[in-house]
């Protein structure tokens, strides 16, 4: 009797000291998320509020040319993000776009411009490994040292810096 293998396929990693690359989008959307609450002081573009602030993506975070541009985030606290019947982008696009235009003008036209010429369609890079350790590497600058190596990990973080490319 012919014994039984599996035909599960097994991942293999290129390098023992890089993660997987869906822990590599993660650790890049989290330094993403706190480098956009650092760029906005930790308030609330629309009222201030300093407490449960959240990250929103001006172009939806599925176009990776535009998903980790700081230009693309912009700092909400939870009811205007999600809950704010006239100003929550994802209650009232047109409403929030207006408020937009009004109180942070270069945003809404790097928006307008960037959505008009199709550019967040546009990504040159293959999403590999190699692609997440550049983002992750370029936000490094924009939070504190403690955060990154929380997110990335001592160990992680050393190597990202012995092998630039």
């Amino acid at each position: 009797m012919k014994a039984l293998t599996s035909t599960k396929k097994r991942r293999r990693r290129t390098n023992k000291n890089v993660p997987a690359k869906g822990r590599l989008r993660d650790m890049a959307d989290q330094l993403w998320s706190l480098a956009v609450r650092e760029d906005w002081n930790h308030k609330c573009a629309v009222c201030g509020f300093t407490e449960r602030l959240e990250a929103h993506h001006l172009i939806p975070r599925q176009w990776f040319s535009t998903r980790y541009d700081l230009r693309n985030g912009i700092t909400l606290c939870a009811r205007h993000h999600q809950f704010d019947p006239a100003l929550s982008p994802h209650q009232n696009a047109a409403g929030w776009l207006q408020w937009l235009d009004q109180n942070h003008r270069s945003r809404a036209d790097w928006y307008k411009t960037t959505i008009a010429l199709g550019a967040y369609k546009k990504l040159l890079w293959t999403k590999n490994a190699d692609y997440f350790c550049t983002i992750i590497r370029s936000l490094k600058e924009y939070v504190d040292e403690s955060n990154y190596e929380r997110i990335v990990g001592v160990r992680f973080s050393q190597w990202l810096l012995e092998n630039v490319e």
